[in-house]
C-alpha cells in the first residue's frame, strides 16, 4: 500500500485542476539561463528540441525537472555500462513502450534527457529496490532538508513517532521526511483540488467506503495501474479530439473502462448550465462542435448502482496534454516506488487511421484525466487524513 500511496502522490501533487496553481518555468527566468550555462546549449536550440520531442518549456515547474537533450554523444556510455549494443538498447526500449518499432533511442518523445537514460535502463535490466542508506547520500539528505546533524534528523523523526532506524532505503526516508514537513500543504493541495471539482465532504465519505473495499494490496491493481499509465502515454500529443484517429479514439475510450473497471465504478454525464441539465453519452461528447458554454457534470455509482459523488469540469481545468504528462509521470514513478515490480506488458501500440471529422471536442480526454486525479486524490487524501489523525 505504501507504494500505491506513493505514486497517487505523485499524480496529484504533480498536476493540479486550475491553471492559476500552475507554476510553469519562464524563459527569461534567471534560474533557466544558468542552467543553459551549466550544459553549455543555447537557448533557442534547447527550446526547439524540447518542441521537437513534442515537450514545451511550460510543461516543467522548474529547472530541477530538465535535463540535458539526449544526443549520439550521450548513447556510448551507456552502452558501455551496461554492456549492450545499440540494437539491445533499442529492443529494450520498445519491450518497455518508449519507442516504437523501427525507432531508435534518439527518436523518442519519453526519454529526452542523458541523466534519465541509464537510471531507465538500469531499472530495466535490473528492477529496482531502492538505494541504501550510507554515509554519502544521508548527508546529501541532510543538507537538502536543512538538519545540522544525524542526530538532529533523528529528533526530528522521533518527534513524528518515527526514526531513522525504520528506513533501509534512502528514498522511503526522504518521502517520509517530506510527508512530516510538508503533509499540511500536500493536503491543503487536495482540498484545493476537491473545490475546485465541487466534491463535497459527503460525497468523499461515500467515496472512501467505497475505495476501501478495493484490494489495493493486490499486486496486480498497482500492475493495472501501471499498464494504464503506458497506455495513456502511447497516445500521441493532441490539442483537440478532432486530431486523433479512429483507432486512438477507440484506445482513450477502452483506457477509460479499464480505469473505471479498476476503481469498480460506473458514471453517467451531462451538460449543465444555469439550472439546465441535459444528460449525454461519452459518444455525443466526441462528435459535438460546440457545448455553448456547458459544463461537464460527471456522477459516480457504484457497481451497484449507488450514488457516490458528481465532479464538475469546466473547460478552462484540464490541458488535453495531460493524458500524456500523467502518464509519464506515472511511469516515472514507477522507478521510485516499485520493490520487485514483475515486467509489464508493452503499452497498446495506435495505429494511424482516418480521421475522425473534425467535429470533436477535448472533453473525453479531460474527463479521462478529470476522473483518474479524482480518485486518486481521494486514495491520498483518505491515507493522508487517516497519518494525521
Amino acid at each position: 500500500m505504501k507504494h500505491l500511496v506513493s505514486l497517487l502522490l505523485v499524480v496529484v501533487i504533480s498536476f493540479g485542476v486550475s491553471p492559476v496553481l500552475t507554476f510553469a518555468i519562464e524563459s527569461k527566468e534567471p534560474e533557466f539561463e544558468v542552467f543553459l550555462q551549466e550544459i553549455g546549449w543555447n537557448k533557442q536550440d534547447y527550446i526547439d528540441y524540447l518542441e521537437s520531442k513534442d515537450w514545451y518549456l511550460e510543461y516543467f515547474d522548474s529547472v530541477d525537472e530538465l535535463g540535458t537533450p539526449l544526443t549520439e554523444k550521450s548513447i556510448q556510455p551507456v552502452l558501455d555500462e551496461f554492456n549492450l549494443s545499440r540494437e539491445e538498447l533499442n529492443v529494450l526500449l520498445i519491450e518497455n513502450g518508449d519507442i516504437e518499432e523501427g525507432q531508435d533511442v534518439l527518436d523518442g518523445t519519453f526519454i529526452i534527457f542523458e541523466e534519465e537514460l541509464p537510471e531507465f535502463i538500469d531499472f530495466y535490466l535490473n528492477g529496482w529496490e531502492g538505494t541504501p542508506i550510507d554515509n554519502e547520500n544521508l548527508q546529501q539528505l541532510l543538507e537538502d532538508y536543512g538538519f545540522d546533524s544525524n542526530k538532529a534528523l533523528e529528533q526530528f523523526l522521533n518527534q513524528n513517532g518515527d526514526s531513522i532506524e525504520n528506513y533501509e532505503f534512502i528514498e522511503d526516508l526522504e518521502l517520509a521526511i517530506d510527508y512530516y514537513m510538508y503533509g499540511d500543504e500536500n493536503l491543503d493541495g487536495i482540498f484545493d483540488l476537491f473545490t475546485a471539482i465541487g466534491l463535497t465532504d459527503a460525497e468523499l465519505e461515500k467515496l472512501f467506503a467505497h475505495l476501501e473495499t478495493l484490494d489495493f494490496e493486490n499486486p496486480a491493481f498497482e500492475e493495472k495501474l501501471f499498464e494504464l499509465s503506458d497506455r495513456m502515454i502511447a497516445l500521441e500529443y493532441f490539442e483537440t479530439a478532432e486530431e486523433l484517429s479512429a483507432e486512438q479514439i477507440a484506445e482513450l475510450l477502452d483506457i477509460f473502462s479499464d480505469m473505471l473497471n479498476l476503481f469498480q465504478v460506473e458514471t453517467k454525464y451531462y451538460l449543465v448550465k444555469d439550472g439546465d441539465k441535459q444528460t449525454i453519452s461519452l459518444e455525443t461528447l466526441m462528435t459535438i462542435e460546440t457545448t455553448n458554454g456547458y459544463n461537464l457534470l460527471i456522477e459516480i455509482y457504484n457497481k451497484q448502482g449507488e450514488f457516490l459523488a458528481d465532479i464538475l469540469l469546466t473547460a478552462d481545468m484540464f490541458g488535453s496534454e495531460l493524458i500524456q504528462e500523467t502518464g509519464k509521470d506515472l511511469k516515472k514513478a514507477e522507478k521510485i516506488v516499485t520493490e520487485n515490480q514483475n515486467a509489464i506488458a508493452p503499452p497498446a501500440k495506435t495505429v494511424k487511421g482516418g480521421k475522425l471529422p473534425k467535429t470533436g471536442s477535448d472533453y473525453v480526454p479531460n474527463t479521462l484525466a478529470g476522473l483518474a486525479l479524482t480518485l486518486a486524490g481521494v486514495v491520498l487524501f483518505r491515507r493522508i487524513r487517516a497519518k494525521g489523525n
